[in-house]
């Protein structure tokens, strides 16, 4: 029987303690290998391109003289298409939106279980992203006709208010609540209605999983 070829990652981290942490641990969860470490950003893009390319980044958001934001912007202009998995100890839902708007594949809170780390790694190399939303998308339109696409199907399923509160969430501008029902013209609590009524659908918990559910199924360009 062939051998399984482990999968590939980069660990930046400027904590060393933490960085070797992680390593021990990810090589123990799988068929893991971590190829390269780095303590910050400015390191990670000296490197690029990498001796052994990764199959993914494992990166922590905050970091001395460059962070994870700058330098997965620093990665994206040299062209890596290379997954990243942030790092964080926040739970700002504004920084997370933002890391997922710039193409960032999943984030993970540093005081996750080593479990919910391995599920995170394995979402992320094998199916592209990494959200609870993501996976709990539900199978109940099947008997639809298969000349559907899942965009029509999805859209199906929500009001023309519902697509431009989403086309608002999802906007460059970052909208708040608030403007986005100054946008629509219409009060807070209406807003606050389409939005827990897509929750409801969908079986989203956060603006951070509105966003992600929007660019996972790419409906941006229907809304």
């Amino acid at each position: 029987m062939t051998p399984v070829e482990p999968k590939k990652l980069i660990l930046v981290d400027d904590h060393l303690l933490v960085r070797n942490g992680l390593k021990v641990l990810i090589e123990k969860l799988g068929d893991y290998k971590v190829v390269a470490e780095f303590d910050n950003g400015v390191e990670l893009i000296k490197a690029y391109p990498f001796k052994e390319s990764p199959d993914l980044i494992l990166m922590d958001i905050s970091m001395p003289e460059m962070d994870g934001d700058e330098a997965f912007e620093n990665l994206n202009e040299k062209g890596s298409d290379i997954p990243v998995l942030i790092l964080t100890l926040t739970n700002d839902e504004e920084q997370i939106v933002k890391l997922f708007r710039a193409g960032v594949r999943g984030y993970l809170q540093k005081d996750s279980t080593a479990m919910v780390l391995k599920k995170a790694i394995d979402n992320v190399i094998e199916t592209g992203y990494h959200h609870n939303e993501f996976l709990t998308y539900s199978l109940r339109h099947d008997t639809k006709p298969k000349k559907q696409t899942e965009q029509e199907i999805i859209l199906q399923g929500l009001s023309d208010r519902e697509r431009t509160f989403l086309k608002l969430v999802c906007h460059e501008a970052e909208y708040t609540y608030d403007q986005i029902a100054g946008e629509m013209g219409v009060q807070h609590r209406t807003v606050d209605g389409y939005r827990e009524s897509i929750f409801d659908k969908f079986n989203i918990k956060s603006k951070t999983g509105l966003v992600l559910f929007v660019l996972k199924h790419r409906l941006l360009d229907y809304l």
